[in-house]
């Protein structure tokens, strides 16, 4: 075999790779719909037990009863069927699978000890949410998530020492700063690579 036959197949293989790797990076920054879903209903639940709170409701938790279900509901049916359409598992799916499995037992592990946490538990779901977003940002290499991870970490050790019903406040600007925000970002900038 002489090196002319075998720098073409070298280069074909570089070509394939690099289209794998982009293929998976479009496939997650397709996947804006859990940021975007999940931040708006956080959004609400705590704008919603927020104001709740101030007419005197004594169910002022009853959003994060209904939406948090609906989410995961909603969450399950989406990937599910977006599991069907993709064909290739990547390196990177299988990170972001083990990162997002952490997040999720730690995130139901606080949500779990809440009653014992008392006002510590908005304080640490934002440091959870910051360290998924920064993880799955500095994964797929989108700043804006991995800002948004920062920011729920600033913005966790801020509400420490701040009151609950402020607490609910900094989590629905957190949610707004590190779901939302960069959820949009992500999704216009999946849209914009379709087109290209």
């Amino acid at each position: 075999m002489n090196y002319s036959e075998e720098a073409p197949r070298e280069q074909e293989s570089l070509e394939l790779i690099h289209k794998m790797i982009n293929s998976a990076k479009r496939d997650i920054e397709n996947d804006s719909f859990h940021y975007l879903l999940w931040g708006w209903l956080v959004f609400i639940a705590c704008t919603l037990q927020f104001v709740l709170m101030k007419m005197n409701i004594s169910f002022s938790y009853i959003g994060w009863m209904v939406l948090m279900p609906a989410g995961g509901i909603a969450s399950m049916v989406y990937g599910y069927k977006q599991g069907k359409r993709q064909r290739i598992k990547t390196y990177t799916d299988g990170v972001i699978k083990y990162v997002l499995i952490a997040f999720l037992v730690t995130l139901f592990t606080v949500l779990i000890f809440m009653p014992r946490l008392g006002l510590m538990t908005y304080p640490l779901i934002m440091m959870v949410y910051g360290l998924w977003l920064f993880t799955s940002g500095g994964i797929i290499q989108f700043r804006p998530l991995i800002i948004g991870g920062m920011l729920n970490w600033l913005l966790g050790i801020i509400s420490v020492f701040l009151p609950f019903e402020i607490q609910l406040v900094m989590l629905a600007l957190a949610v707004l700063l590190g779901y939302i925000v960069p959820g949009y970002m992500l999704k216009n900038k999946y849209n914009v690579s379709k087109v290209a």
